[in-house]
């Protein structure tokens, strides 16, 4: 604690500003979803809906993108065959592009004789079998629902049938080369959003961009395991053993990953606080 209270605590500034930018690019790149389905949603309904599922996840991992699609429901009136489409895209995109920014990770590693990736390779952290498992669950929904289309009652049919419908439509988005210069931003946000912390301590403010990528790489997989409370503990066993293998002492290691966990769950608290007392208002009105 004493370590924590001695940083550089001005970092907070350009950190909230990016972490808002953040959500900006996860909103118009929703928003582009949509617009390829024909539906259009205001931005202040996505970003709503957005920041509480980011909420939800804390308590209960993945039960924010079910959340997503409720609160559209309600606000907009959007089937939520259709949205759920739109975040089973969204999600796919996100895993894949994890996975590559990790290959890119390990091959920066062995060009530079470094060792950070290739210590959490050994605690399985890497996310191929996630990928692999969400491979496998994507293949077995749709021969199940295929299946339930050709049995089922007409109603769950129809939904089925709306829902693939979707799918299709998103696999054929025209406007691909704007949906990837969102997920570059957003990216380019994760990297600054960990680089920036750096500054915090002397100590670690002398590592380069390189060390950043790296421990960002660290942190995405951490928290792309399905833990309560932002998968805090493997966020802070991944992030600070990193910060440790780039030479950095074991105190300021962990209180770098306390306070770069520590400021996401606050933002997120308070973001999606603040977006569910929107919600309720713009229920009622």
């Amino acid at each position: 604690m004493e370590t924590i209270c001695r940083g550089n605590f001005l970092i907070v500034i350009p950190v909230l500003f990016i972490s808002i930018i953040v959500y900006f690019f996860r909103v118009l790149r929703w928003e582009l979803l949509f617009r390829q389905i024909n539906q259009d949603i205001p931005k202040s309904n996505l970003t709503i809906a957005l920041c509480i599922g980011y909420l939800v996840n804390f308590a209960i991992p993945r039960l924010g993108e079910v959340t997503r699609c409720a609160i559209l429901k309600k606000l907009n009136a959007t089937p939520i065959n259709q949205s759920l489409t739109t975040v089973i895209f969204e999600r796919t995109i996100d895993v894949i592009t994890l996975l590559l920014i990790t290959v890119l990770g390990i091959i920066l590693e062995y060009v530079n004789h470094s060792k950070i990736l290739g210590l959490f390779i050994n605690y399985d952290l890497i996310p191929t079998n996630q990928f692999i498992g969400f491979v496998i669950a994507f293949i077995a929904l749709t021969i199940i629902s295929l299946y339930l289309i050709c049995k089922t009652e007409n109603k769950i049919r129809n939904w089925l049938q709306g829902f693939w419908i979707s799918i299709r439509m998103l696999t054929k988005i025209k406007s691909i080369f704007i949906f990837s210069i969102y997920t570059i931003c957003i990216w380019v946000c994760y990297f600054l959003m960990t680089y920036l912390w750096f500054f915090t301590f002397t100590e670690s403010s002398t590592l380069s961009y390189y060390m950043a990528f790296q421990i960002m790489i660290v942190g995405s997989i951490a928290r792309s395991i399905p833990l309560q409370a932002g998968s805090a503990g493997a966020y802070h066993y991944g992030v600070s053993q990193a910060f440790i293998l780039l030479g950095v002492s074991s105190i300021t290691a962990n209180a770098l990953a306390i306070i770069i966990h520590g400021f996401q769950t606050i933002f997120t608290i308070i973001i999606g606080s603040l977006s569910y007392l929107a919600f309720v208002y713009k229920s009622k009105a």
